[in-house]
């Protein structure tokens, strides 16, 4: 993925998502103790407002851009509650030799990892840098049928959401390009930025390349991680996951712990 390109839009596109997902991870941060490992931070769109409650945070991230971007968010937001901290690093490989009480993996991060060999390294880099006692909480989009059997070329509408560096409306289409074989989804998101006279000023196309996973599959994962499911969610609201759940919420501990 370009991420670059990502780095200048992510907070645009992901204002779309709502605030339970952000809201889930503070107070699972907060019951904790901390300090949390953020593992895929992008933006500091959930690291921030963890600092803001008062708790330290690590977030690491794949792209330099999007580190940038964060730190940027980091300094207009003045002084925080909890110390916050920004590294680059591969979730593939990560070592930072820390452990923590909460790591989290937010925003269907682990879906970025493209194949089921790097979706469970990335499981088992998260349980090395796990304290006794520790959890991990990840979130991902739960497939179904239809949404994977998907082959219109034309885009739909994914919602609005305004520029905050002009304050410009853009609409916001997608594209899926699903291949149920392989699982994976090479997409495209586009953002059409609005004048003020409602006319389209640019469009900025980006690109999603994702492997999505099964609940099935992720049990697995986790125990080839080390790792066992405490609660599996539908939801960020506790609900219990079912074929009609849009999302899945994993707590997970140690295994055997």
């Amino acid at each position: 993925m370009n991420y670059d390109a990502w780095a200048e839009w992510y907070d645009v596109v992901y204002s779309t998502a709502g605030s339970d997902d952000v809201e889930f991870y503070v107070d699972l941060a907060v019951r904790s103790g901390g300090p949390v490992l953020e593992i895929g931070c992008g933006t500091g769109r959930i690291t921030l407002p963890i600092a803001e409650s008062g708790i330290d945070i690590v977030g690491v991230d794949f792209a330099p851009a999007m580190l940038a971007k964060a730190g940027e968010r980091a300094a207009l937001g003045g002084r925080t509650g909890g110390s916050v901290e920004f590294v680059e690093g591969d979730m593939r490989t990560l070592a930072l030799g820390r452990r923590f009480p909460l790591v989290i993996i937010p925003a269907r991060t682990l879906y970025l990892a493209r194949t089921a060999e790097e979706q469970i390294e990335t499981l088992r880099r998260a349980a090395t840098h796990l304290a006794p006692g520790g959890i991990l909480a990840f979130n991902a989009f739960a497939p179904n049928p239809e949404m994977i059997a998907d082959t219109s070329t034309i885009p739909f509408l994914m919602g609005e959401a305004v520029n905050p560096a002009n304050g410009r409306r853009c609409v916001l289409f997608a594209v899926n390009r699903f291949d149920p074989v392989a699982q994976t989804n090479d997409g495209i998101q586009i953002v059409n930025e609005l004048d003020e006279r409602g006319e389209v000023a640019r469009t900025v196309y980006l690109d999603v390349n994702i492997r999505y996973l099964f609940p099935s599959e992720l049990h697995v994962m986790l125990e080839q991680a080390g790792l066992v499911a405490e609660h599996v969610y539908g939801d960020f609201h506790g609900a219990p996951l079912d074929e009609d759940s849009e999302e899945m919420v994993w707590v997970a501990r140690l295994a055997g712990a």
